[in-house]
């Protein structure tokens, strides 16, 4: 599958804690590039184009390819980006964020089994357990949500790489996001389990937290 296979990373300058500061001695950058298989691109700010591939060259993984984007750039355009850069014409892409690096790669290999089996598009997605409720513009409870219907997205995504294409055609604003436009397109979604370790982190701040986390894992 890896020669069918791409990955790619959007890494906007507004990320750059979240991909350089280390968790227990190695960058997130680099633990959420490990499991990018097939032709990988990290589609990253012109700021930041450097310090990417030194990292990643630092942890032998220079064949991890650099896409640059003029700052501050949309999402579309990183996507974009990444796309562009791709080479062999693989047939379906991940989207990683780093944002999430302790995400299993038993994550990413549902999504992947999942593309294989037929899906153009692949989220991986948990059950949410929290109570949640809904408010009003005062901030007052009107209700509870049925948890049952509702599911947390997570990451990695998995699309076609012509699904992926169309959905970014001529999308270039800010507010593009690859979930909303596959349901306004009506693309069929096929969902796998994600994992709880496939939570959102943000860095510096829960440096301790996940580095906690990360050395039970070793005990």
């Amino acid at each position: 599958m890896d020669d069918e296979l791409a990955a790619i990373l959007p890494l906007p300058a507004t990320l750059a804690d979240n991909a350089f500061t280390p968790l227990a001695g190695e960058a997130p950058l680099v633990r959420v590039a490990r499991g990018m298989l097939g032709a990988a691109v990290v589609a990253t700010a012109a700021s930041l184009v450097g310090r990417v591939r030194e990292t990643l060259a630092a942890q032998g993984l220079s064949a991890v390819d650099v896409a640059s984007v003029h700052e501050p750039g949309s999402r579309a355009q990183y996507l974009s980006a990444g796309l562009a850069l791709l080479h062999d014409s693989p047939s379906h892409v991940l989207i990683h964020d780093v944002q999430r690096p302790l995400t299993p790669e038993s994550v990413r290999d549902r999504v992947i089994a999942a593309l294989l089996a037929g899906s153009p598009v692949v989220y991986p997605v948990l059950a949410v357990t929290d109570s949640v409720k809904a408010v009003d513009a005062n901030g007052s409870v009107t209700g509870t949500l049925d948890r049952s219907m509702l599911r947390a997205v997570q990451y990695p995504r998995g699309f076609t790489i012509d699904g992926l294409a169309r959905l970014l055609a001529g999308r270039t604003s800010e507010a593009f996001d690859e979930l909303d436009e596959t349901l306004r397109t009506g693309m069929p979604v096929a969902l796998v389990d994600g994992d709880a370790d496939a939570f959102v982190v943000e860095l510096p701040r829960d440096t301790d937290y996940v580095e906690a986390i990360i050395a039970s894992r070793h005990d």
